[in-house]
């Protein structure tokens, strides 16, 4: 097996591009793999010269083009101009990493389309007939009614679309994701219902085993191949072979999970993985006695350090609704959404009575999720989330023993304070884009300062081109980062002017987590700009206060440097902060530009820097030589997105760092940049080594 992975490492390694480069390609696309959000798709393809999956994704510049498109039933060559390139791995600490889970999929490259010249359809084999299948399964799903259509992609055909985001939110938060990924139990009831038809027509035993052993790998296929899918058709196969292979159901277990690993060498490796083959270990090992609440509590124990290792946080709920729902599920839900889905054409009141249904269902999901009780844990460092799955393995055997729980709940207890209770302080510089955010998180979690949110400028688009239920990047990267770290609460959020990459994911940030105090420049807190984005959030109303440099603010890490008089909160206006962390000065500058960072300088002359937070991205309206000769820095970190429209950081910037021996490191090159102190003893770290990216950056930025 070690071999194995190796080859394939190794292979991926010789096939994988180092840099963007145009290309025209013949690709193979099977219509059910492609997804689309607002004008925006994403899919995989074959490319037919190399054989190689790649990654695709392409913006349509008309509703017809997209129609056209996402009507597409059958297996297709499509001729297409566009740029091939790397994928970027993970740029933030503990993000969402993108090229480990292409790589999961086989996938090492991806292309950006820009034009599609031709699309052939293809003559469909057995493979091009499942995924033809699965694409008009899922456009027939479409036409029922919500939540009905969400309920049949999710459970039938193991899709998602944009109605299903806001479904899934309520069911992550109670942990019963398990139940809407299509996995054993699901195989289960529908091999049972298959079963039980066939037998009323009159099918004997042996005749229903062969069919069923006939048809579970084109439901693999036509379920969409997830992890838990090919487990559980595995050993689904398994089970009905085993008068043949003389297994018992461990030994089936095994061979299961040997196949899956040649299928993927990494599967252990992913929380899916973890928790199939995990929950289905334990199932086949406990005491037939086991069973009801019992048995729930005790899969959703051995499940938690792996659930807290990926998602950090768990609902004191779960442990009981997933014994209640479970039963509901199989019995009255799972059948009600195939019935519903059958009878749309057939009878359609039974459908919508199904669909009010599954309407009053999902009202008690997320009545149920909204309750108190959600605990952010923090991601458990490897070695105690390993002891901990040791220790849950000792209470499953020990039965009923007091004393193995007691040493269970003292590992959780050791486990959070190492989380909540940090040794070390961190000043995090996010890669967030073309934007700012810093995370100032002081030790033993005393306070946490939040330094601009980040933001994208949105443009106004058709409604045809508008996307729905997506995540944006403060919840993707800046609101992860904190639930890994077990931060629940935000001390100070400052707010250095009010243009849109600075403050745009402010809502974002204030629905997710709690937040004490808004400070802002002096004037920017009658700016529209602010207050509406303050008065959108749902969750958190924090207290606004304006500052300029006089102002002294109890409980703030920080010394506020500028604005001297209120302004707009515009770039000229900007709060300019300085601070001392493990032993290191630091002075953060927003967008300030060069004629008032000069104006600071002269009013504070002794002000020096040994971190500095380049101004503006590294444009050439801030940065000046004056102001960095008299500030001294010894390293300028530039927050700034890769290929973004303004070419930050500019080339003038850069030699003025290089002019005055000023080491300089780019979120764009580096990601996440941090400073990692204790005492008055520190170090950067950076989340990439500097040359992933390098086919990103103009090449004055390679240092």
């Amino acid at each position: 097996m070690a071999i194995l992975c190796y080859s394939l490492q190794k292979n991926w390694a010789t096939i994988t591009a180092d840099k963007q480069m145009e290309v025209t390609q013949r690709i193979l696309v099977y219509p059910d793999e492609l997804k689309f959000n607002g004008n925006f798709m994403t899919g995989t393809a074959i490319d037919i010269q190399t054989g190689q999956r790649e990654a695709i994704t392409m913006s349509f510049k008309s509703p017809q083009m997209l129609k056209n498109i996402d009507k597409l039933t059958t297996p297709s060559i499509w001729l297409i101009n566009g740029q091939l390139k790397p994928i970027i791995p993970r740029t933030n600490e503990n993000q969402f990493d993108n090229l480990t889970y292409n790589h999961h999929r086989r996938i090492c490259n991806q292309v950006q389309i820009n034009r599609v010249e031709q699309i052939v359809r293809q003559k469909r084999g057995i493979v091009g007939w499942c995924h033809t299948l699965r694409k008009r399964l899922s456009l027939y799903f479409e036409t029922l009614p919500p939540p009905l259509s969400a309920y049949c992609q999710q459970l039938i055909i193991g899709s998602s679309n944009e109605d299903s985001a806001e479904l899934m939110v309520s069911i992550k938060r109670l942990g019963l994701l398990h139940l809407f990924c299509i996995s054993g139990m699901h195989i289960v009831l529908f091999t049972d219902l298959l079963r039980r038809l066939l037998v009323h027509l009159w099918w004997r035993k042996e005749s229903i085993d062969l069919f069923l052993i006939i048809i579970l790998p084109f439901y693999l296929l036509i379920g969409g191949g997830a992890t838990s899918l090919i487990r559980a058709t595995i050993m689904a196969e398994l089970g009905l072979l085993h008068r043949y292979l003389n297994l018992d159901r461990l030994d089936g277990w095994a061979l299961s999970l040997l196949i899956g690993l040649v299928i993927d060498p990494l599967l252990l490796l992913t929380l899916g993985g973890q928790l199939s083959y995990l929950l289905s270990f334990i199932l086949q090992v406990l005491p037939e006695s086991v069973r009801g609440f019992k048995q729930s509590l005790l899969l959703n124990l051995i499940s938690l350090p792996s659930l807290l290792s990926y998602v950090y946080e768990v609902h004191l709920l779960s442990f009981g609704v997933s014994y209640l729902i479970i039963p509901l599920f199989s019995t009255i839900v799972f059948p009600a959404v195939l019935v519903g889905a059958l009878s749309f054409k057939l009878f359609e009141p039974l459908t919508y009575l199904i669909n009010a249904g599954l309407k009053c269902f999902q009202y008690i999901l997320n009545w149920l999720s909204d309750f108190p009780g959600m605990i952010h844990f923090g991601k458990p460092p490897l070695i105690l989330a390993l002891l901990l799955f040791a220790a849950s393995l000792f209470v499953i055997s020990q039965d009923t023993s007091l004393k193995s729980w007691k040493i269970l709940a003292l590992l959780y207890v050791i486990t959070g304070g190492i989380i909540h209770l940090p040794l070390n302080g961190e000043v995090t510089f996010v890669d967030i884009g073309q934007g700012d955010s810093i995370i100032i998180r002081e030790p033993f979690n005393r306070r946490v300062t939040m330094i601009d949110t980040g933001g994208k400028l949105n443009f106004k688009k058709p409604d045809w081109a508008t996307s729905k239920h997506s995540q944006d990047d403060a919840q993707r990267i800046t609101i992860n980062y904190l639930k890994s770290k077990g931060i629940r609460q935000i001390d100070n959020i400052c707010l250095t002017h009010h243009d849109a990459d600075h403050i745009g994911y402010l809502t974002t940030i204030l629905d997710n987590i709690a937040v004490k105090r808004l400070i802002v420049s002096a004037g920017m807190e009658r700016q529209p700009a602010l207050l509406n984005k303050v008065r959108t959030a749902e969750k958190s109303s924090p207290m606004i206060i304006p500052v300029t440099d006089n102002v002294k603010l109890s409980s703030f890490p920080l010394q506020i440097l500028h604005p001297f008089v209120p302004g707009e909160g515009k770039n000229e206006d900007s709060l300019v902060l300085a601070g001392k962390f493990g032993g290191k000065r630091f002075l953060f500058t927003g967008d300030l530009d060069q004629e008032n960072e000069e104006k600071v300088i002269q009013k504070y002359p002794q002000l020096k820097s040994d971190i500095l937070k380049a101004g503006h991205h590294g444009s050439k309206t801030a940065s000046s030589y004056l102001f960095l000769q008299t500030v001294a820095p010894k390293y300028a970190i530039i927050s700034a997105g890769r290929f973004n429209r303004y070419r930050h950081p500019d080339e003038i910037t850069i030699k003025n760092f290089q002019r005055l021996n000023i080491n300089y490191l780019s979120t764009q090159q580096f990601g996440v940049i941090q400073y990692v102190y204790h005492g008055r003893n520190g170090k950067i770290k950076t989340t990439l080594r500097g040359d992933e990216t390098s086919w990103t950056l103009p090449n004055y930025l390679h240092n």
